[in-house]
């Protein structure tokens, strides 16, 4: 395996295809990794193959050659198949209680490094302990003083400000309803200033209205008292004639 550091979140290496590396033959899919709770390292994952993953194969966190898009192992077809020691836990959906006798929340991960199987964090979900809303929070190894089957005790210390690994539901809902209030405030001021530029308009049309009225009275007035003026004067009645007789 590559001496580079990889640290891998373990749910993303879940249903990733095992290839055995001498014959490059398939030989299921990585279904379940397992730590030993008094070193903190990865030392082996389960392979699930046949007809719905029935079959289960046990692999040592030693054979595992490459970890990429696929997980290459090694087998040596001369030694026998290894079993699952004793000493080994899964430790998803463990409940986090503080060593003063709070619970915290559940472990739904880990992210340790492929090439020592050394787990660099636990990632525990909040039960709302101490205001610490849902979410997925980092879990120091080092605040972890006991594993068990079903309960990991850690520091109070340790998880009362934890710092998070990745945003909350009510986080993403919250940014959600963020952008809904923005955006309705934009269209409220959009509408405003549609509003404006057509009352704008209006008055525009409404001075225009009232200058071309205005124009046509004058002309109207114009054509009144030119007409006036070109019209023949009207004669001059004559005084009736006097009745000497």
């Amino acid at each position: 395996m590559s001496t580079s550091q990889q640290i891998v979140r373990r749910s993303e290496l879940l249903n990733r295809r095992t290839i055995d590396r001498r014959t490059a033959e398939e030989v299921g899919r990585v279904d379940r990794l397992w730590l030993d709770a008094h070193s903190q390292r990865a030392i082996g994952f389960t392979c699930k193959s046949g007809l719905l993953g029935s079959k289960k194969t046990w692999f040592a966190w030693a054979q595992v050659d490459t970890v990429g898009e696929n997980v290459f192992v090694t087998i040596n077809p001369e030694l026998p198949e290894l079993h699952q020691p004793e000493q080994a836990v899964c430790p998803i959906g463990l409940e986090v209680l503080t060593d003063a006798g709070n619970k915290a929340g559940t472990v739904v991960d880990f992210l340790f490094d492929v090439l020592t199987g050394t787990v660099i964090h636990y990632l525990f979900k909040s039960s709302g302990w101490r205001g610490v809303l849902d979410g997925i929070y980092l879990l120091p190894v080092a605040a972890i003083s006991t594993i068990g089957s079903k309960r990991a005790i850690v520091s109070e210390a340790a998880v009362s400000e934890p710092v998070q690994y990745a945003e909350g539901l009510h986080k993403k809902v919250g940014l959600v309803a963020e952008f809904l209030h923005e955006d309705f405030d934009r269209t409220l001021k959009n509408v405003a200033e549609v509003k404006r530029g057509a009352q704008s308009l209006a008055e525009k049309f409404q001075d225009k209205a009232l200058e071309v009225r205005d124009v046509a009275q004058e002309k109207v007035a114009d054509l009144k008292r030119q007409r006036h003026e070109s019209a023949p004067p009207e004669p001059t009645p004559e005084p009736p004639e006097s009745d000497l007789s």
